[in-house]
């Protein structure tokens, strides 16, 4: 619902800073069976032959027998052992985040997907390393508006972006990353109205047949929270999905590993739930607490690792 300016939620900085989650971990254990011992069969001595009579010799004609000719055999061809083929050690993944809230950190999913990370906090102005040493750039939220997306906070992170876009590095915006990779492109982000919650997202053809959102059919559910949003892409890029306050949801980069999400992938109904109940402004302007927690845990089917999953196969399939 619309907000008065009498009346409008907290800034992104002030919520984000309420949350702080935790991230669980998983082991798994692998074991055999020792090899059976094998017995060696015990040497019989030969029993001794009994001498018998020479008999007499009788003569017998003999008839020549032709000595068969020798059967030519195939001589086997050398067979070359093939070259092991080398493997690939996990990803190398770098995160760039834009504010302290835990639930801005992506580090449960790329656990569970076993990829070597590396946080850079841009809110606490931490030197960005050049993004083309990494496979992967993971782009992510933080509490930034668009009047302030041209502060010298962003000169340097900009330019490392920019680089890796021009060395085809793969990357992945979340939220104000997605955002802000639209505006540095040529595109457009204003204020909008605010999504909160579990909502469902349409994918369209162009979404259908990329590899970022494969499996998630013509619908899926995804936590949003914002108020700002794309509303002009860049030049180059594909709308790939939308919500009903929101047209750009999804976009991609025509032809390139690059992707934009305004939805929350790393979420799930645990940390979602985590969030709107610290929140105390929600009922406040509308929004009903119970039914987005009990959204989550109706209609989440593990977003995140289909999200991620996609993701990390297009990067390992460069």
């Amino acid at each position: 619902m619309p907000l008065s300016a009498r009346h409008r939620p907290l800034s992104r900085r002030a919520f984000l800073r309420l949350a702080g989650l935790l991230v669980a971990g998983e082991t798994a254990v692998a074991c055999g069976s020792p090899p059976t011992p094998t017995v060696a069969p015990t040497a019989v001595p030969p029993p001794t032959a009994t001498p018998l009579p020479s008999p007499t010799p009788t003569a017998t004609p003999q008839t020549p027998t032709p000595t068969p000719s020798a059967t030519p055999t195939n001589t086997p061809t050398a067979t070359s052992t093939p070259t092991p083929t080398p493997t690939r050690g996990p990803l190398q993944v770098i995160v760039l985040i834009h504010g302290p809230a835990r639930t801005l950190v992506v580090d449960n999913v790329l656990v569970r997907f076993n990829v070597q990370h590396k946080n850079i906090r841009i809110d606490r102005g931490e030197t960005v390393p050049d993004l083309r040493d990494y496979d992967a750039v993971i782009f992510a939220g933080g509490e930034y508006r668009p009047d302030e997306f041209d502060d010298p906070i962003f000169d340097q992170e900009r330019q490392r972006i920019l680089e890796a876009l021009e060395a085809d590095v793969p990357i992945l915006g979340i939220c104000l990353g997605h955002q802000l990779l639209a505006y540095w492109l040529g595109g457009e982000v204003q204020r909008g109205r605010w999504e909160v919650g579990w909502l469902p997202i349409t994918v369209n053809k162009a979404g259908q047949a990329d590899p970022l959102l494969a499996g998630l059919g013509e619908e899926f559910y995804g936590f949003l929270w914002h108020g700002d949003q794309v509303t002009r892409l860049p030049p180059g890029a594909v709308l790939l999905a939308s919500s009903e306050r929101c047209r750009v949801q999804v976009y991609r980069l025509s032809g390139r590993p690059v992707w934009g999400l305004q939805f929350n992938p790393q979420y799930d109904p645990v940390i979602a739930e985590e969030l709107v109940r610290v929140t105390d402004w929600l009922p406040k302007y509308g929004w009903d607490v119970e039914e987005i927690v009990a959204a989550g845990y109706r209609e989440y089917d593990d977003l995140a690792g289909t999200i991620f999953g996609n993701f990390f196969r297009a990067v390992e399939g460069r």
